[in-house]
């Protein structure tokens, strides 16, 4: 339904424009590239999670084209980067086997905060074992000269702002002085803001 989807691509300017952030489409949840004309009228770019992914975005969409995976196999680094402006990776082990090759584009790194909010095991940094993100805060500032930003995505399905508020508090609490040394900050997905009633205006706000 293109006039709902309009509805939403309505209020992602309206946070663009009041906080200064960025929105990319997540193309795991969303890749139905006929609307693609329509959306980045509204919207910065796209982020991926596998190398077809990486491609539709930077192919169908334009504009930025970030890319995010686990685990890269050398396969998929080679013919990703490409597409890619912006690669993050999962872990130290990957950075460390990958820099040389991909470090021309912005690299990032996927930080696992310690908490979460989501009713899925499978979506959730914080259950036990999980390998979602780095989580040692001396190996993040070790490897600082070679980032330029971090990725925090610990939400599913969040339509809660003030717990949105509190946890964000929360990471520049514990992140701040690692924070002000790199470019950019991604929150990852699952903040459902344009649900009916979310109080947009403080989101941007908290957000700028």
């Amino acid at each position: 339904d293109e006039s709902k989807l309009l509805r939403n691509l309505k209020i992602i300017e309206r946070v663009r424009e009041l906080s200064g952030a960025k929105s990319v489409l997540a193309l795991k949840c969303f890749s139905t590239w006929c609307v693609f004309d329509l959306m980045k009228q509204y919207m910065d770019g796209t982020t991926s999670s596998s190398l077809y992914e990486a491609r539709l975005g930077a192919e169908k969409f334009g504009k930025e084209t970030h890319a995010f995976c686990v685990g890269y196999s050398d396969d998929d680094m080679r013919e990703i980067l490409p597409y890619a402006d912006k690669v993050i990776f999962n872990s130290i082990s990957q950075l460390e086997r990958y820099y040389e090759q991909a470090k021309t584009k912005k690299l990032g790194l996927r930080v696992n905060p310690g908490f979460s909010y989501s009713h899925f095991d499978l979506a959730d940094p914080a259950r036990r074992y999980s390998r979602l993100g780095v989580s040692d805060q001396e190996a993040l500032k070790k490897h600082l000269p070679h980032l330029s930003g971090f990725m925090f995505h610990y939400n599913c399905e969040n339509d809660d702002f003030d717990t949105f508020a509190a946890q964000l508090d929360q990471i520049g609490a514990v992140y701040g002085e690692l924070l002000k040394q790199v470019e950019w900050m991604s929150l990852g997905g699952g903040l459902a803001f344009t649900k009916e009633g979310y109080p947009i205006e403080q989101f941007a706000q908290k957000l700028s």
